[in-house]
């Protein structure tokens, strides 16, 4: 993952020149396009994605149609009561890239220590809801990268991104929870799902565990109709005897990871012929495809992708997701993801470096600051999939785990 440079990644010179002759600044950002195009060329663009299942950053140095790229690797962030040690690890990994510049000696650094960086960009998974202050990431990555322009995101905006490449369309990402979102291409967002597991995430990961339980218990219980022994004896080997399920999930604050986690013995229940396994699949799929459709709403091009472990190989699941959107949505074209959320955080990055007037923040899935200012879209909650977002950048995250 992130070991690709691909210019396609980098914004149009012409579209941004279009957005300048409508804002009636031409020759200003023809100006700052011209700045930052040489100011690139001695400075690294940094890129980092920190989540549940591990930690990467990926900087390039250079032209960007032969840059210098090198990849570090970080550990996972924690939770605790406090939420999560994502700025810790951001903090970890900017060390880590400030000492092997260190090591090398490496292009101009003028005080021994550091790298000029143009721009720095990071994904983080749980940034809404278990980051207590995004802001302090922005004073971190400053900080340690020596940068006056960073971005600070939920991952399912880094997914976006690095999925259709920066393009206009919708991507469902498929976790332990489920969210699409459909961007224009200017400036308008729309979201789908991603309510959490009591109120959506239709078929995601914790959903297709959720009904795993009730298939096991309803075998438990001598029922016929949507049970299924595979189910209960691959729930009681990872859970224990079903008397106990309550207290473990109810009590437990992180049961949305816990039901998630049965998912993966779903999807090998239904290789196994299990047909309720099946069914609950091939369910999910419709529900996913529902959530894609959705994200697809007046203005979005029909152009989709999906990302996450749930979606990656064939299942019922991506069958029936692929055959519902197919028939509801004919005119879409699904295509594979391009890049990893990595590459996203790198788009976005590139972008900051590139033109960072076109790169503005929403509340409280990006925050951006360039120059010690922030340029926030003060809309304090998201209106979800019935409403149109106007934002030049704008997404939600997953819950982070292992199936992201």
């Amino acid at each position: 993952m992130g070991s690709r440079t691909d210019q396609n990644f980098l914004p149009s010179l012409d579209n941004l020149a279009l957005v300048s002759c409508q804002n009636d600044r031409v020759s200003e950002h023809a100006r700052v396009i011209d700045e930052a195009a040489l100011y690139a060329v001695d400075a690294w663009v940094v890129a980092l994605d920190v989540g549940g299942s591990g930690s990467r950053l990926v900087a390039e140095f250079g032209n960007p149609t032969d840059a210098q790229r090198i990849s570090l690797s970080g550990r996972a962030v924690k939770v605790n009561h406090d939420g999560s040690d994502a700025p810790a690890v951001v903090a970890s990994l900017c060390q880590s890239f400030n000492a092997w510049a260190a090591r090398m000696g490496h292009h101009g650094m003028s005080d021994g220590s550091t790298a000029p960086v143009a721009s720095a960009a990071v994904g983080i998974t749980g940034l809404t809801s278990l980051v207590s202050n995004p802001l302090e990431v922005h004073d971190i990555l400053a900080r340690e990268l020596r940068t006056n322009r960073t971005a600070v995101a939920g991952d399912a905006l880094t997914a976006h991104l690095g999925a259709l490449r920066g393009r206009a369309g919708a991507v469902l990402s498929v976790g332990t929870g489920a969210v699409a979102f459909g961007y224009d291409g200017v400036s308008r967002w729309r979201r789908a799902d991603g309510w959490g597991h009591l109120l959506g995430d239709l078929g995601a990961g914790v959903w297709v565990g959720g009904e795993a339980l009730r298939a096991a218990g309803r075998y438990h219980d001598g029922a016929t109709r949507g049970a299924s022994k595979v189910l209960l004896e691959a729930a009681v080997a990872k859970f224990g005897l079903i008397e106990s399920w309550p207290n473990q999930f109810y009590k437990n604050e992180q049961r949305a990871k816990q039901l998630a986690s049965m998912a993966p013995e779903v999807i090998i229940a239904a290789a196994q012929g299990d047909e309720t396994s099946i069914n609950i699949l091939e369910q999910a799929g419709r529900h996913l495809a529902d959530t894609l459709s959705s994200a697809l709403g007046n203005g979005i091009p029909p152009l989709a992708s999906t990302t996450g472990r749930l979606v990656q190989e064939e299942s019922p699941l991506t069958v029936a997701l692929t055959k519902q959107l197919s028939e509801d949505r004919p005119e879409v074209s699904l295509v594979p993801s391009a890049g990893s959320p990595l590459d996203g955080a790198l788009h976005l990055a590139r972008r900051l470096r590139d033109a960072p007037q076109s790169v503005a923040g929403f509340r409280p899935w990006l925050t951006v600051r360039v120059d010690g200012h922030h340029t926030l879209r003060e809309t304090p909650a998201d209106l979800g999939a019935s409403d149109t977002l106007a934002a030049k950048l704008s997404a939600t995250e997953l819950p982070g785990d292992e199936l992201q």
